[in-house]
């Protein structure tokens, strides 16, 4: 298998962490540094998060601390659904591995310009820091493979009505990324979990059965997760991290069915700030306030590929 070079950028929670022991375990990926961006919980918490999840992944992946809060100064976090550490409260120990030197800015725009190969971004929290690194080096863009982001609603959002909790922390960050001309960009937002989507039970007690590091992280978050909701709701619900969902359309496209529509970001709307406003008028090309359709937005997830991938990477 060719192995594809990838940057990945988050905000390590309980869904960026599955995610990211699925990357590193993909025998796919050349995964070239994580960059950290603060969004879940604060940025030293999402950095140690990060730490903890490579060393059970069983890799060596450089880390590289970003963006503390967002471009405007503000700062939201999410404790509520990721525990107050970020990873669901099950005590992690602390990791022995330490961050980078490098700033992640310094490090996205070096590696992009530089790298002798095409190299691809995912994306998995606020974009503060991909913002950032445009804004110190314009022609990034160019040099940006392709860009799959868990971002965004298509109807509807989580930590407002309207809006993602992605976009929402940093809302001028969005404009800023989804209008800056990279080639390729793919938005999997909240609908193909909330819509049928998720981890089952028999998965969970399948990756408990494995004696890997990796895969008891993975089953202790998905736990964290089930056991959250159901203290929420008084129900039993399959954990759906819409993360791990982004990074399996990253790894296999096919998973998901996908449309090339215009989004536009709303910065400044009493109800709407943060809100992914996706264009899916029959006739928007008729109107004079027409946008290009260039970003492939993912309505609905093969669920049973995407258990089925999650299931076999961690456990081979």
């Amino acid at each position: 298998m060719e192995k594809r070079n990838v940057i990945i950028d988050c905000d390590t929670g309980v869904d960026d962490a599955l995610a990211l022991l699925l990357a590193l375990r993909w025998p796919g990926f050349n995964v070239l540094g994580i960059t950290n961006v603060a969004g879940n919980v604060p940025l030293q918490k999402v950095v140690r998060n990060t730490l903890v999840v490579v060393e059970n992944s069983g890799t060596d992946v450089p880390v590289f601390q970003g963006a503390s809060q967002a471009l405007n100064g503000s700062g939201e976090t999410a404790e509520y659904a990721h525990g107050s550490d970020g990873l669901g409260d099950v005590g992690f120990p602390d990791p022995k591995g330490v961050k980078n030197d490098e700033h992640a800015v310094d490090f996205l725009v070096r590696t992009f310009m530089e790298y002798p190969e095409p190299v691809e971004l995912i994306t998995l929290g606020p974009l503060t820091n991909i913002a950032l690194a445009i804004l110190k080096e314009p022609l990034i863009t160019e040099k940006i493979k392709s860009l799959v982001m868990m971002a965004g609603g298509i109807f509807n959002g989580n930590s407002t009505a309207a809006a993602e909790f992605n976009i929402w922390v940093d809302p001028e960050a969005a404009d800023l990324v989804f209008r800056s001309g990279i080639k390729n960009i793919t938005m999997v937002p909240l609908e193909p979990n909330t819509q049928g989507g998720g981890i089952h039970p028999d998965d969970i007690e399948k990756l408990e059965k494995s004696s890997a590091p990796w895969c008891q992280m993975a089953a202790k978050l998905l736990r964290s997760q089930m056991n959250r909701w159901k203290k929420y709701t008084n129900e039993e619900r399959n954990p759906t991290p819409p993360d791990l969902t982004a990074m399996a359309v990253a790894i296999k496209p096919t998973l998901g069915q996908s449309e090339l529509l215009p989004v536009s970001i709303e910065t400044r709307g009493e109800h709407t700030r943060g809100m992914t406003l996706v264009d899916r008028r029959q006739y928007r090309h008729l109107r004079e306030d027409a946008m290009d359709a260039s970003i492939d937005v993912v309505f609905t997830v093969d669920n049973a590929q995407h258990r089925k991938l999650v299931v076999d990477t961690l456990l081979n």
